[in-house]
This record gives structure tokens, sequence and C-alpha cells, in this order.
């Protein structure tokens, strides 16, 4: 499977991490680790969101027909997509990659006030 990066939403956040290479050498690894696991197999890897369970922004901006997550360093999520390429067949596109927080506030999950 050939797997592209979303040029607008998942580019910019990996040149930031590129930018400094030995602080986010986990994160990059992790990266690179998905990327090659994704191009040697058919089948998606982490975690697949139902349809009614994908936020409306990524309908939307993307218009998804699936969307899934794999868990990364850091409590971070690497959200991509599988889709048919203009040739015919699968490709994995990594549209974002998100903190815990990012994403709780993504799928509409909120913390909980402390009484």
């Amino acid at each position: 499977m050939q797997v592209l990066a979303h040029p607008d939403d998942f580019v910019p956040r990996y040149n930031q991490l590129q930018a400094n290479k030995q602080k986010n050498k986990a994160m990059l690894e992790a990266i690179k680790n998905v990327k090659q696991q994704l191009e040697n197999s058919k089948l998606p890897l982490g975690a697949y969101h139902k349809r009614d369970a994908i936020p409306k922004y990524y309908i939307i901006r993307y218009g998804l027909q699936s969307l899934y997550h794999y868990d990364m360093p850091d409590a971070h999520r690497l959200m991509y997509t599988i889709r048919k390429s203009s040739s015919g067949g699968i490709e994995a596109l990594f549209l974002e990659l998100l903190s815990h927080d990012e994403h709780n506030k993504r799928f509409g999950h909120f913390k909980r006030k402390s009484h």
C-alpha cells in the first residue's frame, strides 16, 4: 500500500518534528515504523472509527469514508484514512498527528471538572 501525507495538515507538523530530530527521535521513529508497516501490508493498523463516530470535521475537510488512528509515543494519535488511489489500488493518507488533548477536543471528549 502506498503511504502519503496530507500537505496542509500532516506535513507541517512532521517538519516541526524534523527540526529537532534528537528531541523527537521516538516520534519520528514511530512514524517511520507505521509507514513501513502500512507499505508492506494490505490491512490498516490501529483503531478503526465507525462512520457514525467520525467527527464532522474529518468528513467535511477530507471527504472521508474511513478513519483510523494509531497510538504513538507521548499519548499522541496518528490519524489516517485508507482510500482508493487514482490508479485503482489502495493508499493510506496520514492526516494529522494529534496530542491527547487535541484528539479529545476533535472527538468531543472533554475533561470533567473536579468538584
